[in-house]
């Protein structure tokens, strides 16, 4: 006979509980949703307009994401949200579970140097494959919903249209972030009885 211990502890009132007062605590990291909305808009309006060589096109791509954190944590205080909930009890998991994509670098590296023309489709990928546990996490199904989008929507634009991805894989992804942004929006406003 199975084990229904882990979904007796998903469902567990307690845990439930501490998952919707981080949600509350951290705004669902709205910020973050937003800055990397921004992050990708920015990345197709350089690629189409500043005529950069593949190179240092892929280099700025991977270069402005350090841009993402500071900015979406300044949103994120903005919509008034605690981004790692430090003094929360699920804190140091938010930390972790944020650093964790930083693990991706030395592969983002790799890409760089060995498929160049891929850098936009990793990026996408690879940022976007992070927000899965952040669904589970603040019971999100916008963050669920983006997580799924965006490797879907990368893999399709990189496959159908290869020679345009470095256009095509961003506007996706600004677009998928933009409607998840939307989607968290209002998931804080029912949670606040809005």
């Amino acid at each position: 006979m199975a084990s229904t211990a882990p979904s007796r502890l998903a469902s567990d009132p307690r845990l439930v509980a501490t998952r919707l007062d981080l949600a509350r605590v951290t705004r669902r990291g709205l910020g973050m949703t937003v800055a990397a909305s921004l992050y990708w808009f920015g990345m197709a309006a350089v690629t189409a307009w500043a005529g950069l060589e593949p190179e240092p096109l892929a280099l700025f791509f991977m270069l402005a994401t350090l841009l993402v954190y500071p900015l979406g944590w300044a949103l994120n205080c903005g919509f008034g949200g605690k981004l790692f909930a430090r003094d929360h009890g699920f804190g140091g998991l938010m930390v972790a579970m944020t650093l964790s994509q930083f693990l991706a670098w030395p592969l983002l590296v790799a890409i760089f140097l060995l498929r160049i023309e891929l850098i936009a489709f990793a990026l996408a990928v690879v940022l976007g494959a992070h927000f899965l546990p952040y669904g589970w996490l603040y019971r999100s199904p916008s963050y669920f919903a983006l997580g799924l989008a965006t490797v879907l929507v990368a893999t399709l634009l990189q496959w159908a249209w290869p020679w345009r991805s470095n256009l095509l894989i961003p506007l996706g992804m600004g677009a998928c972030y933009a409607l998840a942004a939307a989607g968290v929006r209002r998931e804080n406003r029912r949670a606040d009885g809005c």
